[in-house]
């Protein structure tokens, strides 16, 4: 089951994958200590996947003490607040690096939770350590992918030839393969591939 929490000024999707009681949160956004408490009410909450490392994918990860993973690439973002774009924007984290459990992940690896098979795919391009979570037909794209567009590639790290390699990529996924961007609404790779211009 995928529940979706539009988070903080931004309107990030902030997702609750879950499955027998337990849950993965992806990409805690802004405001999101209110979430925090009645989703530890629902779930035993067992890690956080981030996407990429931007203030509105993150900033939610201290509320919770689980495991955090993130691109070894991307790893730098929780700790330098330029690439994270908090100096951006004139905010501060709302945790603590220092007290984070990060677990770095790569490309093609599998992470077996909640009774489901996770694989990683890495996706440059609105970052460089951004990836995909892709399982049961189903894909957490981020902001490498959104409904007809994608993500920007004009901060720290972005490279628009970097994210047309990997929407190519995501073009070989199954037509019928469900996708839960980080902004705006969910689409499918047969959409996408008919109707998204970056995709051709």
């Amino acid at each position: 089951m995928i529940e979706k929490i539009v988070a903080g000024d931004f309107e990030t999707n902030s997702y609750i994958i879950s499955n027998q009681g337990k849950c993965i949160i992806v990409d805690p956004g802004l405001d999101f200590k209110f979430y925090a408490d009645s989703i530890k009410t629902q779930y035993e909450v067992v890690a956080i996947f981030l996407t990429h490392g931007h203030v509105d994918h993150i900033d939610g990860i201290g509320y919770f003490d689980v495991p955090i993973y993130i691109h070894n690439k991307e790893k730098a973002f929780l700790k330098d607040k330029t690439l994270s774009l908090y100096n951006v924007f004139g905010m501060e984290p709302s945790y603590e690096y220092d007290k984070l459990k990060i677990i770095e992940v790569e490309d093609n690896q599998l992470i077996e939770l909640i009774g489901y098979s996770f694989k990683v795919l890495h996706t440059p391009g609105h970052t460089r350590g951004s990836v995909c979570y892709y399982f049961n037909d189903k894909l957490i794209s981020g902001d490498t992918l959104f409904c007809n567009s994608v993500g920007r590639t004009d901060f720290p790290t972005g490279d628009m030839h970097s994210l047309r390699l990997s929407l190519k990529r995501l073009s070989a996924l199954p037509e019928h393969t469900v996708v839960y961007p980080g902004h705006e609404a969910k689409t499918t790779i047969k959409n996408e591939k008919k109707n998204n211009p970056f995709m051709n």
